[in-house]
């Protein structure tokens, strides 16, 4: 028998303003997620960070040679290399801190949470093969991302959809993050600092803290359907035409990352 939970969440986030540029889309959209399993990178870059630049570039390709609607990139700004500095933005979050953890260098990726090396990092050239394992993983769960964004008072009603794809037995946690998109401002690059670096997929920080929430724990059966809903007021000085939330569900055991999912606030 079907089973629908529903756990409703309010959560306020405030955010830090940054004194960047915006830009109109540069580039294409993430799309849904079409029922396939996809896989989230998240980018530990800085903006004072030479070799994160080159680092980024590399696994956009990697995106775009895999598909756009399968792997997902969130650029997460951490460390020592990410402290503001001058014109250098702020682009730090709690969450991203935490997720970080005792790491000291950039650029470091994770892949659905899953790493090669300690502290949960790889290096670029560490990331290929463990996405392409990840994309032909079992699908355990679909997200479908329902936003509701009211232009006045930037408040933005956010439900998750959790659809059991095949059978499973764990504890599953689901983290839902704001990413704000095409960002200019201040990047260290080899020979010197580049004063119009476009900054892709900022990660601005979580509706649902950095663990998230419970969303089902126990046995887990196909067609069984989970729903949490949260909602935040969005910072001033972000743009919601270049915001999108980006959901996914894991095993709080192990903290590997079963499916993400993307859609626009607007």
């Amino acid at each position: 028998m079907k089973k629908i939970f529903s756990v409703f969440a309010l959560t306020a986030l405030l955010l830090a303003a940054v004194s960047c540029d915006k830009i109109d889309n540069p580039h294409k959209p993430y799309t849904p997620t079409g029922g396939n399993k996809t896989v989230l990178i998240k980018d530990f870059t800085g903006a004072r960070c030479v070799n994160c630049p080159d680092a980024a570039e590399t696994v956009h390709e990697l995106q775009h040679r895999l598909g756009e609607d399968r792997v997902f990139i969130m650029s997460v700004h951490a460390g020592f290399l990410a402290q503001p500095l001058g014109q250098f933005p702020d682009f730090l979050t709690e969450e991203g801190t935490l997720w970080y953890g005792d790491n000291n260098s950039n650029p470091l990726f994770s892949v659905d949470h899953v790493a090669l090396t300690e502290g949960n990092t790889l290096n670029v050239d560490q990331v290929d093969m463990p996405v392409s394992e990840a994309l032909a993983e079992p699908q355990l769960f679909d997200i479908n991302i329902t936003n509701t964004y009211d232009e006045a008072s930037r408040r933005l009603s956010v439900e998750n959809l959790f659809n059991a794809k095949g059978d499973g037995d764990g504890e599953y946690y689901a983290t839902v993050c704001l990413v704000e998109d095409s960002l200019v401002g201040w990047q260290t690059v080899s020979g010197g600092v580049n004063k119009e670096y476009v900054f892709r997929n900022v990660f601005r920080g979580t509706l649902n803290g950095a663990d998230g929430e419970l969303v089902a724990n126990g046995a887990v059966f196909v067609d069984d359907s989970f729903a949490k809903t949260c909602s935040m007021e969005l910072d001033s000085t972000y743009n919601a035409d270049q915001c999108y939330i980006m959901t996914y569900i894991y095993d709080h055991q192990d903290g590997k990352i079963l499916q993400t999912a993307v859609k626009k606030v607007k």
